[in-house]
């Protein structure tokens, strides 16, 4: 009877991790097969003179509609996601599904994370390389409540 104690809560808990293991795998799936239907999709086009890389990236961050109003900051709607987690060498694609025009430079840094000359229009895209760990907190010079976080980590 004793050995049941141990084996039903072990067996819980190798149930709960096989379905957080499966969302996990089903969330990372949902997102490359929207990252995939950006690249395809003739509604969604490569922002001009933009971004670091050719690659395809892993990552997904949208500038959503309504964000160029003074007020997406209060529920984290601004970017989405707003902090997101992932590896050296990554890329993340950057989205305006905003009617307005956004760019993204990283706080302390002079430069644009896409070309300096250029603002993100309506359904275009930029691609950015992270090639080193650390955080980067990023905003829109154009509606600096726009913020957001990657943290990169090895």
């Amino acid at each position: 009877m004793r050995i049941w104690i141990i084996i039903i809560p072990i067996g819980i808990i190798f149930v709960v991790l096989c379905v957080s293991l499966l969302g996990i795998f089903v969330l990372e799936t949902e997102n490359v097969d929207e990252l995939s239907s950006i690249y395809t999709n003739s509604n969604y086009s490569e922002a001009k003179y933009s971004g670091t890389t050719k690659e395809k990236a892993q990552h997904l961050v949208e500038m959503i509609n309504g964000s160029w109003k003074q007020g997406c900051e209060e529920n984290d709607g601004c970017f989405l996601p707003k902090i997101k987690t992932i590896g050296v060498g990554n890329s993340v694609l950057f989205l305006n599904k905003d009617d307005f025009e956004h760019n993204v430079r990283v706080r302390g840094d002079s430069d644009y994370l896409h070309f300096p000359t250029d603002v993100i229009k309506t359904n275009e895209y930029f691609v950015n390389k992270f090639s080193n760990s650390g955080t980067y907190n990023y905003y829109c010079t154009l509606h600096p409540w726009m913020e957001g976080k990657i943290i990169v980590t090895e």
